[in-house]
């Protein structure tokens, strides 16, 4: 769930259904309400789906966006898999396979590096792609939220520096502490820095004074995190699978916190301060650290 408000939320996860094929209707797990794309059901059903998940099985490959999406006048959130994508089918996306109301849109098509070619998406808030994507920002001009993989070289992420986001996702972090520099022009209430091994440090993170809710996963160099105390605003704290980080302490500053989640990060010299933020913060969540 994204850490900022939109104007358009995000419907409640209760809400999705999945649209796939009838012939696959015994292979899809879970009980959601499903919609078949041979079968379509009539125009009172399509008109009250308001989040839609596209899902084919590992052996049928959605290869195209169904025509009945584009009659969802309601639709505000679609995810194009997890499932089985064809990866020929993100750089044949047009704009106008979606309907008007779409405000969210995640891709998870899980291999190959794709271009955006659908053209202007101007009321589009959040846009999610677990792949390389390359894109040109005059195509998402209202865009909030952003999680993109970021290429070495920075070219996506100076195209996302245009576009006028609250919530950056970088779900691979290719970039030392340099970076924050880099992004603090921007307007973030929420970072996220999932994936990487050069991220060493967060010294410089101050530059994001506006931060409310930080996210950090899977970063194998990080060491120092005394920065974050430097960041009036954050109130949502998310460390995971971060194992050596050799100033944990830093915790004990925050003051401003909400919400910690300490997960995976084995023995990095947390001891009791465990309890002391677990009585401090509403809401803790700390797992497989010590």
């Amino acid at each position: 769930m994204s850490a900022i408000a939109y104007t358009d939320p995000m419907p409640a996860h209760d809400e999705r259904w999945v649209c796939l094929h009838s012939s696959h209707a015994a292979q899809f797990p879970g009980s959601t309400p499903t919609v078949f794309h041979d079968a379509p059901p009539d125009a009172a059903t399509l008109a009250r789906i308001r989040s839609l998940h596209l899902w084919a099985p590992p052996l049928a490959r959605i290869a195209e966006v169904p025509a009945l999406i584009a009659q969802m006048p309601a639709l505000v959130a679609l995810s194009i898999g997890p499932g089985s994508v064809d990866p020929a089918l993100i750089g044949a996306l047009r704009a106008d396979l979606f309907p008007p109301s779409l405000r969210h849109l995640a891709l998870v098509p899980g291999q190959g590096s794709h271009t955006w070619k659908g053209g202007a998406m101007p009321h589009l808030l959040s846009l999610f792609i677990d792949r390389p994507l390359r894109f040109d920002p005059a195509d998402f001009p209202s865009l909030q939220s952003l999680a993109i993989v970021p290429d070495a070289r920075g070219t996506t992420l100076d195209r996302a520096l245009q576009l006028p986001l609250r919530e950056l996702d970088l779900l691979n972090v290719p970039f030392d502490e340099a970076v924050f520099a880099r992004i603090a022009a921007l307007p973030l209430e929420a970072l996220g820095l999932v994936g990487g091994r050069t991220l060493a440090s967060l010294d410089g993170i101050q530059a994001l004074a506006g931060l409310r809710a930080l996210r950090i996963k899977n970063q194998n160099a990080l060491q120092r995190i005394a920065a974050i105390a430097n960041l009036d605003q954050l109130r949502q704290l998310d460390i995971q699978y971060c194992p050596k980080i050799t100033d944990i302490t830093t915790l004990d500053r925050l003051r401003t916190l909400q919400s910690l989640t300490l997960v995976g990060c084995r023995n990095i010299g947390l001891g009791p301060l465990e309890h002391q933020l677990a009585a401090r913060i509403p809401q803790t969540h700390i797992a497989a650290t010590i």
